[in-house]
């Protein structure tokens, strides 16, 4: 089976005015909008509607700055690059890249699609490790069902827009 979450590949530009007059940054909060704007508009739903970013970002060509976000509950990263600076306007691009998925997302996942797979729940899910963002990156979990501990080996199959897709066999 594969995971049902993809995305495509996402590359947005985005202009915006820095704040009050001669503003050599575009504040954190706005940047963190127009990510979650340009997102939305492709299609990402993002949890709970919220980018992060931890800082201003600085109205420079070619600086960039890394905010976050999660969807399906995987962390996602949002890269903002100055692109353009033309008086008080500042462009930038927008680019995902994955992370590794954490072994207690990717154990919930993994329990979430076996159990719809095999029409009855799974009393628990472990994963040994992170699931690393590449294809062919392999994870091995254990899942309890009706008492009995089964393997399955966690396959990716592509990494889109920041999302790891997986498939899931016997170990």
């Amino acid at each position: 089976m594969s995971a049902a979450r993809a995305l495509a590949v996402l590359v947005a530009s985005a202009g915006l005015l820095a704040a009050a007059g001669c503003s050599s940054s575009v504040p954190r909060d706005q940047v963190a909008s127009t990510i979650a704007t340009q997102l939305g508009g492709q299609g990402v739903a993002i949890d709970a509607g919220t980018v992060t970013c931890p800082s201003d970002l600085a109205a420079e060509v070619g600086r960039t700055l890394r905010c976050e976000f999660t969807t399906g509950g995987q962390p996602v990263d949002a890269v903002a690059a100055v692109s353009a600076v033309d008086g008080g306007t500042v462009n930038f691009d927008i680019t995902t890249e994955a992370r590794p998925v954490a072994p207690e997302v990717l154990a919930r996942t993994v329990g979430e699609q076996v159990t719809a797979s095999m029409g009855r729940p799974v009393g628990t899910t472990t994963c040994d490790g992170e699931l690393a963002p590449r294809p062919g990156a392999v994870q091995t979990c254990t899942l309890t069902v009706g008492g009995e501990q089964l393997p399955a080996r966690v396959t990716v199959t592509s990494v889109e827009g920041g999302l790891v897709n997986f498939s899931i066999t016997d170990a």
